[in-house]
């Protein structure tokens, strides 16, 4: 079993440790210890239920390149991925109707290959944007490296030919973060389109006309079927997630008027990223703030002398009368009728 990471920690799925694992066995490299050196348990993190913290992964990356001396390491690794490679929504991927489902369902359940970034899909004339946005730390470090998501972006492009049973079918340009390496045959080759360098985003633009080009084994039943079960892991996928969080405002909340902005920034990731992980669990950040000033106005109100306004402001309310509102929503009765209750039962 994989550990509970905290919340705000950024994991990939243990099946990329596979992967990356099975690329360098082919290589001829001991894959044991690149894990070990970057402190990666090998045996868990190639397990496919397990999550790897992105942290310790991205380091990987630069040992597997020295141990293979390759340029295009990222090349080779994605050409092992597969549709089975993701388990439920690869095979929801392999029975989609059309490549722009395919894709669609790639960008709405990217969290269960990594949550280290999301992907948007913009439509642009006649083709597609399909781009991968990768979150940093707080020093501004990318959590997934140019070689992680070059791998990814071929995976894609890979599966989309697997699907169709089209091995001609590509993307009309390819963006990649990366600086422009003195050989860009390799790339060219793999995605066989124009491969353009140094740009801001990681890009597949696949035209409006592929998209709608059938899958081989589509089955939209049985595509919805596995949608419902990836939708349940990435919805397990950190169990501790919510009560993490709920002990993060619990803790906040008496230093001053906490926002969601703030609860963002010291888990160290981004609005969006927060919101895609409690719109998982099925809540809110206002859902969470509620539950904890209520659970706090009862503590204050029973267990200390402070006045109702001081209570108004260490649960972040703008004044007392709101405060008073919100109460009376909670218990049915007034913050001051609580406290002489409580006195009275005491």
């Amino acid at each position: 079993m994989s550990k509970p990471w905290l919340p705000g920690t950024q994991t990939t799925t243990g099946t990329w440790g596979r992967i990356l694992s099975e690329c360098l066995k082919d290589a001829n490299v001991d894959p044991r210890p690149l894990f070990e050196q970057v402190d990666l348990d090998y045996d868990e993190s190639i397990a496919p239920d397990t999550r790897i913290p992105d942290a310790k992964l991205r380091h990987l990356y630069p040992l597997a390149i020295q141990a293979t001396n390759s340029d295009s390491f990222s090349l080779q690794l994605g050409a092992y991925v597969k549709a089975h490679s993701f388990h439920a929504l690869g095979m929801a991927i392999l029975v989609s109707k059309t490549v722009g489902d395919a894709l669609q369902r790639f960008q709405r359940h990217s969290a269960i290959i990594s949550d280290s970034g999301y992907i948007d899909m913009i439509y642009v004339g006649d083709n597609c944007r399909f781009d991968v946005n990768v979150d940093r730390d707080i020093h501004g470090v990318r959590l997934l490296p140019y070689d992680a998501i070059n791998a990814f972006m071929f995976g894609v492009v890979n599966m989309m030919r697997e699907i169709t049973e089209d091995f001609d079918l590509s993307p009309v340009r390819v963006e990649l973060c990366e600086a422009k390496p003195l050989d860009t045959s390799p790339y060219e080759k793999a995605f066989s389109c124009p491969v353009e360098f140094d740009r801001p985003k990681e890009t597949l633009m696949y035209s409006i006309k592929d998209m709608a080009q059938p899958v081989r084994y589509a089955n939209e039943s049985l595509a919805k079927q596995h949608d419902q079960i990836t939708e349940s892991f990435i919805k397990n996928m950190s169990p501790a997630f919510e009560d993490e969080l709920y002990r993060q405002i619990l803790n906040e909340l008496p230093n001053g008027e906490l926002s969601v902005d703030k609860l963002a920034s010291s888990l160290n990731m981004s609005l969006r990223k927060l919101q895609g992980k409690l719109q998982q669990q099925n809540t809110s950040y206002q859902q969470l703030l509620d539950k904890a000033r209520k659970e706090l106005a009862s503590k204050y109100l029973t267990s200390t002398n402070y006045s109702i306004t001081e209570v108004s402001f260490l649960l972040g309310f703008a004044n007392s009368a709101g405060f008073c509102r919100a109460f009376k929503r909670w218990f049915e009765c007034s913050p001051t009728d609580y406290r002489l209750r409580a006195v009275a039962d005491s």
